[in-house]
């Protein structure tokens, strides 16, 4: 079979895989109904609270909204009208609470199926007028978003098992940039965004003014005389990123052909920055993207203090590319981030698996050791051009990061694993295309390299899964020497609950990585979970993790 039926036959049984897998994440639209906690009464002499009444009177505005919209607008401001009316008499009614979320959100589903454009201006709905608020503590446009209401949207996928909600006063929604961000590259920032937030109105007459809050900056809100818990839903803006996205995608095809995405390696933000939140660093590992950490993340939503003390960075890159170049290319989008946000706290690094590795080398020293191990002479004695050389320093010559306070390894292959030299890392190796950096580094590497086995110079040109066996010299060389002692690193290690291993964990593995390869000398502390090699996806892996954080919270300046 040629190396291009080879790789086409991949692609096709990746193409199969990815349709007859679960979807990491899926949605479907729902037309919500409100049913009140307490029915309305009916019969002679039968009491009508005015709540009530106006509950009653929402099972026609559906019936309104193709014809006579706005008519329908009218009847959903009413109601909510009504409902924070009696919030301002009884400002624990549940029943005036419920209602008021409601026809908020309905309001929001009218606003975005007609495409009103109600912003900065009073927008007529029948006798009432609204005014949606503009934003700018936050950072960011309304009127260049598009706002789901997440009580139209039901949840599900492989990575959405849980919807983190705060029950409280107000709308939640996701609010979906219209057009993508001039300079998201600039600002680590996506090319659209997926924020969550919360809507919360108060009424003067009949002009109601319509005002937006992150929930994750605020958890009370005021209206009118009185002070309540803001209400939050935490997961479906991570739900609907996933599924409009589909980031899981880009993992096969970056680690097959890695040049061809080589603008997609950079770190990512998922919400506006904050000074005075400590950045969390997510990188993730083969054939994989940020996607992967969705259930970490939604774990760390759910816990109130993590959330408000960490702010997510991901970094994102092709992982076809052999991991030193990805560190190196990490380095520089560190030092990117130190420029533009040059007040950052110190970074807590996350990664799993290869993600791990490329982590590790964030927080260690090589002075000349690994240039050594390949060339044996120094780099001013080593004839390169000197955009050659530069690459190579940057790979093998490099110096702990001062920016990272902690590192988390996830299923972290240290030592290379074995399945990466074996006929499955022999194929992936055929088939992923060489990057073009490595050809032009090829012919000079191999002019001047003394070989060894497993040198940088295979029977081809290094990839991703080269850098990954254990007699790989960069992994030998690398595993040698000592992290700097000023960070604190820690190590969760999966053993897929074996009773052998349980024995002696020597004798474990995640399935892909042994025990002997992830483990480290001087960890501060060491987890064995019953998981495969999704450790970070695994409940006993995100409790870990998010125990490491509060940890790191006790010390953190």
């Amino acid at each position: 079979m040629t190396l291009q039926n080879l790789s086409a036959c991949l692609l096709a049984m990746t193409a199969l895989v990815l349709g007859s897998c679960a979807r990491t994440a899926i949605i479907q639209e729902v037309s919500p109904h409100y049913a009140p906690i307490t029915p309305v009464q009916t019969g002679p002499g039968s009491p009508v609270s005015p709540l009530l009444a106006v509950t009653a009177d929402l099972d026609t505005a559906p019936g309104l909204l193709e014809k006579t919209p706005l008519q329908a607008g009218e009847k959903y401001v009413a109601a909510l009208q009504t409902a924070a009316a009696q919030l301002d008499r009884n400002p624990n009614s549940q029943e005036a609470r419920n209602l008021y979320n409601f026809s908020l959100g309905r309001i929001f589903s009218l606003i975005r199926a007609r495409r009103y454009e109600p912003w900065g201006k009073p927008f007529p709905m029948g006798r009432y007028t609204i005014q949606l608020e503009q934003a700018p503590r936050y950072g960011w446009d309304p009127g260049q978003y598009d706002f789901q209401p997440d009580d139209q949207v039901e949840l599900g996928g492989k990575y959405i098992t849980e919807r983190v909600v705060r029950d409280g006063l107000g709308a939640t929604l996701v609010a979906i940039s219209r057009q993508p961000e001039r300079n998201f590259l600039k600002n680590f920032s996506m090319a659209r965004n997926y924020y969550g937030v919360t809507a919360v109105a108060e009424f003067r007459g009949a002009h109601c003014s319509i005002s937006f809050h992150d929930p994750v900056d605020d958890s009370k809100v005021k209206m009118g005389r009185h002070t309540y818990t803001l209400a939050a839903d935490f997961t479906t803006s991570l739900a609907i990123l996933l599924s409009k996205e589909l980031p899981e995608k880009l993992g096969i095809l970056r680690l097959l052909d890695p040049d061809k995405y080589s603008d997609s390696a950079r770190m990512i933000r998922l919400r506006p920055y904050h000074d005075d939140r400590i950045p969390l660093l997510l990188v993730h590992g083969l054939m994989d993207s940020p996607a992967t950490w969705v259930p970490l993340i939604n774990a760390l939503r759910a816990d109130p203090v993590l959330r408000s003390r960490y702010q997510i960075w991901a970094y994102s890159y092709p992982s076809g590319y052999p991991y030193p170049y990805t560190a190196a290319l990490l380095r520089r989008e560190l030092d990117r981030a130190k420029i533009v946000f040059p007040n950052h706290k110190p970074i807590v690094a996350v990664g799993h698996s290869m993600g791990g590795i490329i982590t590790r080398l964030m927080i260690t020293d090589t002075g000349d050791a690994v240039w050594d191990a390949y060339f044996h002479r120094s780099p001013d004695r080593v004839r390169m051009s000197p955009k050659q050389k530069s690459l190579m320093e940057q790979m093998l010559i490099f110096q702990s990061r001062d920016d990272i306070a902690r590192a988390v390894f996830l299923n972290a292959p240290h030592r290379g694993t074995v399945l990466a030299g074996n006929w499955v890392g022999k194929l992936g190796r055929k088939l992923i295309r060489v990057p073009k950096l490595m050809i032009s580094l090829g012919d000079a590497v191999r002019q001047v390299i003394t070989l060894s086995e497993g040198g940088m110079a295979y029977e081809n040109l290094p990839t991703s899964i080269d850098s990954l066996t254990p007699n790989n010299l960069f992994v030998k060389t690398v595993v040698g020497l000592p992290l700097n002692p000023r960070i604190p690193f820690h190590s969760i290690i999966g053993d897929r609950g074996k009773p052998k291993a349980r024995a002696n964990p020597e004798l474990g593995s995640d399935g892909f990585v042994p025990y002997w390869s992830s483990h480290l000398e001087g960890a501060r502390s060491e987890k064995i979970i019953p998981s495969n090699h999704s450790g970070h996806q695994s409940p006993e892996g995100i409790a870990e993790v998010l125990r490491i954080l509060h940890l790191h919270l006790k010390t953190a300046r």
